[in-house]
């Protein structure tokens, strides 16, 4: 019998120095910095814009597509990316995060919201590299924009205009304590400034 206690007694001790870690992660997010690290695997229109420095760096093929995507507000312009962040941890516990909301702004237009169910932990001290897969149709979320106005914030994102975009994502981080998801109270603003190559 005491054998059973003890066992029951260890398992319940483990539990909840479990639980307290969980919480001791989820505090140790909300302490987190996220920057600004890259974009990568950008595409516009099925183009891919990666290694593009100018307009004239486009095959003709290319330069046809993106000219006739431009030519009228009907149809779509896919814009596709992923957005990486650096998220450091400045304390001594590891941080967990276990998934994020998210809002993309552009230029101070709402392009798209969304999830990402994704673990990442950042131990104390270190930084990691959190990557956020986007896909959104820019004709849509700037519906209301004049053809220059979308032409000039899709060339400034790829980093081929003439100017620079101001881009701002609201992070929703959450964590799982025990069974239950707790998302962070507020979201966390990650503003930065995408500038011509």
């Amino acid at each position: 019998m005491k054998k059973i206690i003890a066992i029951i007694g260890i398992c319940t001790l483990m539990y909840s120095c479990n639980l307290a870690q969980q919480v001791v992660s989820a505090y140790q997010l909300t302490q987190c910095k996220y920057d600004y690290h890259s974009i990568s695997g950008l595409s516009l229109a099925g183009i891919n814009m990666q290694n593009i420095s100018s307009l004239s760096s486009l095959n003709p093929l290319n330069l046809a597509t993106l000219t006739a995507a431009f030519a009228t507000k009907d149809g779509s312009l896919p814009l596709n990316f992923v957005l990486n962040l650096d998220v450091s941890n400045p304390g001594t516990q590891a941080a967990i995060l276990n998934g994020l909301g998210y809002i993309l702004e552009i230029d101070g237009h709402e392009m798209t919201t969304g999830t990402l169910n994704q673990k990442l932990q950042v131990d104390g001290g270190q930084k990691a590299v959190l990557p956020i897969q986007m896909s959104f149709d820019l004709k849509k979320a700037l519906s209301g924009e004049s053809l220059t106005s979308i032409k000039d914030l899709a060339f400034n994102f790829a980093g081929i205009g003439n100017k620079s975009s101001d881009v701002t994502i609201r992070l929703k981080p959450s964590i799982t304590v025990g069974n239950q998801v707790i998302n962070s109270p507020d979201y966390i603003p990650v503003s930065f400034k995408l500038n011509n190559k």
